[in-house]
Protein backbone atom coordinates (compact mmCIF):
# COMPACT_ATOMS: atom_id res chain seq x y z
CA UNK A 1 0.00 0.00 0.00
CA UNK A 2 3.02 2.14 0.92
CA UNK A 3 4.74 1.50 -2.58
CA UNK A 4 0.92 2.83 -4.08
CA UNK A 5 0.90 5.79 -2.37
CA UNK A 6 4.32 6.90 -3.58
CA UNK A 7 3.88 5.93 -6.96
CA UNK A 8 0.64 8.09 -7.00
CA UNK A 9 2.31 11.17 -5.66
CA UNK A 10 5.01 10.75 -8.27
CA UNK A 11 2.59 10.65 -10.77
CA UNK A 12 1.07 13.68 -9.64
CA UNK A 13 4.41 15.18 -9.81
CA UNK A 14 4.96 14.33 -13.28
CA UNK A 15 1.59 15.83 -14.50
CA UNK A 16 1.99 18.98 -12.14
CA UNK A 17 4.98 19.58 -14.33
CA UNK A 18 3.95 18.14 -17.73
CA UNK A 19 0.74 20.66 -17.26
CA UNK A 20 3.24 24.01 -16.27
CA UNK A 21 5.00 22.96 -19.09
CA UNK A 22 2.20 23.36 -21.62
CA UNK A 23 0.58 26.28 -20.02
CA UNK A 24 3.68 28.58 -20.54
CA UNK A 25 4.84 26.95 -23.87
CA UNK A 26 1.40 28.02 -25.02
CA UNK A 27 1.12 31.38 -23.52
CA UNK A 28 4.55 31.99 -25.02
CA UNK A 29 3.42 30.85 -28.55
CA UNK A 30 0.46 32.67 -28.77
CA UNK A 31 2.14 36.07 -27.47
CA UNK A 32 4.58 36.63 -29.55
CA UNK A 33 2.69 34.85 -33.20
CA UNK A 34 3.56 37.22 -35.73
CA UNK A 35 0.69 36.22 -38.51
CA UNK A 36 1.28 38.68 -41.00
CA UNK A 37 5.35 36.96 -41.62
CA UNK A 38 6.09 33.69 -40.52
CA UNK A 39 9.80 33.52 -41.02
CA UNK A 40 9.68 36.13 -38.17
CA UNK A 41 8.45 33.74 -35.62
CA UNK A 42 11.88 31.25 -35.55
CA UNK A 43 14.19 34.78 -35.70
CA UNK A 44 12.26 36.34 -32.85
CA UNK A 45 11.32 33.91 -30.41
CA UNK A 46 13.80 30.85 -30.72
CA UNK A 47 13.59 27.45 -32.51
CA UNK A 48 11.28 25.32 -30.49
CA UNK A 49 8.80 28.22 -30.09
CA UNK A 50 8.80 29.68 -34.17
CA UNK A 51 8.24 26.05 -35.09
CA UNK A 52 5.24 25.52 -33.22
CA UNK A 53 4.20 29.04 -34.27
CA UNK A 54 4.93 27.84 -37.94
CA UNK A 55 3.12 24.41 -37.47
CA UNK A 56 -0.04 23.79 -36.01
CA UNK A 57 -0.13 20.27 -36.17
CA UNK A 58 3.02 20.27 -33.94
CA UNK A 59 1.64 22.38 -31.26
CA UNK A 60 -1.30 20.21 -31.27
CA UNK A 61 0.70 17.02 -30.82
CA UNK A 62 3.02 18.40 -28.53
CA UNK A 63 0.94 20.91 -26.07
CA UNK A 64 -2.84 20.48 -26.91
CA UNK A 65 -2.73 16.72 -26.57
CA UNK A 66 -1.09 15.86 -23.74
CA UNK A 67 -3.22 17.67 -21.68
CA UNK A 68 -6.37 16.12 -23.77
CA UNK A 69 -5.01 12.71 -22.35
CA UNK A 70 -4.25 13.90 -18.30
CA UNK A 71 -7.42 15.20 -18.19
CA UNK A 72 -8.74 11.80 -19.42
CA UNK A 73 -6.80 9.66 -17.32
CA UNK A 74 -7.62 11.61 -14.10
CA UNK A 75 -11.30 11.51 -14.93
CA UNK A 76 -11.09 7.63 -15.36
CA UNK A 77 -9.26 7.52 -12.52
CA UNK A 78 -11.89 9.55 -10.28
CA UNK A 79 -14.31 7.40 -11.28
CA UNK A 80 -12.63 4.06 -10.14
CA UNK A 81 -11.39 5.58 -7.49
CA UNK A 82 -14.92 6.59 -6.67
CA UNK A 83 -16.73 2.96 -7.08
CA UNK A 84 -14.34 1.87 -4.86
CA UNK A 85 -15.23 3.69 -2.31
CA UNK A 86 -18.57 3.65 -2.50
CA UNK A 87 -18.41 -0.28 -2.41
CA UNK A 88 -16.49 -0.66 0.89
CA UNK A 89 -19.87 -0.39 2.72
CA UNK A 90 -20.49 -3.46 4.32
CA UNK A 91 -23.69 -5.42 4.29
CA UNK A 92 -25.01 -4.56 7.38
CA UNK A 93 -24.69 -0.41 6.81
CA UNK A 94 -26.02 -0.73 3.55
CA UNK A 95 -29.22 -2.50 5.51
CA UNK A 96 -29.27 -0.15 8.32
CA UNK A 97 -28.97 3.04 5.34
CA UNK A 98 -32.28 1.26 3.71
CA UNK A 99 -34.02 0.74 6.96
CA UNK A 100 -33.75 3.99 8.00
CA UNK A 101 -34.54 5.92 4.65
CA UNK A 102 -37.86 3.64 4.75
CA UNK A 103 -38.40 4.72 8.35
CA UNK A 104 -38.34 8.06 7.11
CA UNK A 105 -40.46 7.47 4.10
CA UNK A 106 -43.07 6.46 6.50
CA UNK A 107 -42.85 9.16 8.67
CA UNK A 108 -43.31 11.49 6.09
CA UNK A 109 -46.79 9.65 4.20
CA UNK A 110 -48.15 10.32 7.97
CA UNK A 111 -47.63 13.27 8.22
CA UNK A 112 -49.19 14.23 4.88
CA UNK A 113 -51.78 11.71 5.76
CA UNK A 114 -53.06 13.73 9.10
CA UNK A 115 -52.26 16.75 7.47
CA UNK A 116 -54.90 15.31 4.60
CA UNK A 117 -57.09 14.50 7.04
CA UNK A 118 -57.21 17.75 9.13
CA UNK A 119 -57.68 19.86 6.31
CA UNK A 120 -60.87 18.12 4.95
CA UNK A 121 -61.98 17.88 8.88
CA UNK A 122 -61.77 21.89 8.51
CA UNK A 123 -63.02 22.10 5.25
CA UNK A 124 -67.17 22.77 5.56
CA UNK A 125 -69.42 20.11 3.86
CA UNK A 126 -70.33 20.72 -0.01
CA UNK A 127 -74.18 22.03 -0.32
CA UNK A 128 -76.30 20.31 -2.48
CA UNK A 129 -77.53 21.95 -5.80
CA UNK A 130 -80.91 23.67 -5.72
CA UNK A 131 -81.56 21.30 -8.82
CA UNK A 132 -81.31 17.95 -7.41
CA UNK A 133 -84.02 17.00 -4.91
CA UNK A 134 -83.59 15.32 -1.44
CA UNK A 135 -83.58 12.25 -1.04
CA UNK A 136 -85.40 10.46 2.17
Amino acid sequence: MENKKKVLIVLGIVEAVILVFCLVISILVLRNFDAVNIDNNIKNNGQFIGTLQNNHVLFFCTIVLPVFVIFLADGAYLIVYANKKASMLGDKEKKAIEEEAKRQAREEVLKELQQDDSAAAEKKPEEKPADQPETK
